[in-house]
């Protein structure tokens, strides 16, 4: 059977983890991912979980709202149950205070040896992937990222938290919630993985505009080549900088690197700068972008990629993305998409793929 999902709308979290437990009674759940709306979170939907699947690794994410197969939803739980015939073994770890100077080499170590070590994971790297969920509040994945791409070769693929009218945002593992924390999953999965990331955004201008100042930690820019970010971006748009904000969705940031794009959108105008979802060390070098046909991008590249039969298929979906689809009117072709094979996705934070990057889809394949 390899992987199950399916969408679950519960009274409450209980509710839920009795209707999981229904759905998946014939099936030897080894690892449950779940994306639930932080509606849910008058209780903690990890704890009932794990009540109903007590062997069963868990890991998840409150969510704004959730993709599963070919629907989209909100206030819902989107469930993926992985058994033995997709992944040999699963390792979960829970890293708190990623605000603080986080030394992450010996989690790493310590989820390495649970396979057999570094040598083991070297030897078969491509049946190792990781998973990475985020609480957004902590505003720290910059570094965090920056950190596990040092400690461990390694992929780790994830997003994280958002959160629907409440604004509360968490991460889990176990039966545990946490805030202010990453949750790392490591798979040995049995026949192997894709990753693929679309951003259905290309670049709008060849200038390249360098980063003078800015404040990483804050996620504030505030200029380009030594001056004003707002003021050289409207000239890059051709508009006046008192209209920019009605640009930054259509028109994000993006760092060019060998060809691939990592986007960063900036968020509001504050005194002296312009906020950012991801921050941007000084020194780097940007383009202004422009968004593209999100439905058509994201079958090309998944088209590209997924050319067998997967067993499962992860989707993080930047909430700008499906604020996009919402505003035209483009949830369904989207989901159908992903309706072709065994899928479940969120609305991120924010998408975590070789750092901390938005306004993208990060897709892992398991095949």
């Amino acid at each position: 059977m390899a992987i199950r999902t399916i969408s679950i709308k519960g009274a409450d979290s209980q509710d839920v983890a009795k209707k999981a437990e229904e759905a998946l009674k014939d099936f030897d759940v080894k690892f449950l991912l779940f994306f639930a709306s932080s509606c849910y979170d008058n209780s903690n939907p990890a704890e009932e979980l794990k009540k109903v699947f007590p062997d069963s690794e868990i890991i998840g994410s409150t969510s704004h709202s959730e993709y599963c197969d070919s629907d989209y939803t909100d206030h819902s739980v989107s469930i993926m149950a992985m058994d033995k015939d997709s992944i040999e073994d699963v390792c979960v770890r829970a890293v708190e205070n990623i605000d603080k100077e986080i030394e992450l080499r010996d989690v790493v170590e310590d989820m390495e040896a649970h396979f057999g070590g570094n040598e083991e994971v070297f030897s078969n790297f491509d049946k190792y992937v990781g998973l990475i969920l985020f609480e957004s509040g902590a505003k720290a994945e910059e570094v965090f990222m920056d950190r596990l791409g040092t400690a461990t070769d390694i992929l780790f693929v994830g997003g994280s938290s958002s959160a629907a009218e409440n604004n509360i945002s968490r991460v889990y593992a176990g039966d545990k919630v946490y805030t202010g924390a990453a949750v790392l999953a490591v798979l040995k999965t049995v026949n192997g993985y894709d990753v693929l990331k679309t951003q259905s955004a290309c670049v709008m201008s060849e200038r390249k505009l360098l980063v003078t100042k800015s404040d990483l930690h804050s996620r504030v820019l505030y200029e380009f080549d030594n001056r004003p970010c707002g003021e050289v971006y409207a000239e890059v748009l051709g508009v006046s900088v008192d209209k920019i904000q009605d640009y930054f969705v259509s028109n994000p940031l993006g760092i060019v690197a060998d060809g691939e794009i990592f986007v960063r959108t900036f968020n509001e105008i504050v005194e002296d700068g312009i906020t950012l979802h991801c921050g941007i060390p000084e020194g780097s070098e940007i383009n202004v972008l422009k968004i593209g046909n999100i439905v058509e991008d994201t079958k090309q590249a998944l088209d590209s990629v997924v050319t067998y039969k997967p067993a499962g298929v992860i989707n993080f979906n930047c909430l700008y993305r499906t604020f996009e689809m919402l505003n035209k009117q483009l949830t369904k072709p989207y989901c159908e998409l992903f309706g072709r094979y065994p899928s479940i996705g969120f609305s991120t934070g924010g998408e975590a793929y070789l750092g901390h990057i938005n306004e993208t889809s990060t897709v892992l394949i398991i095949k």
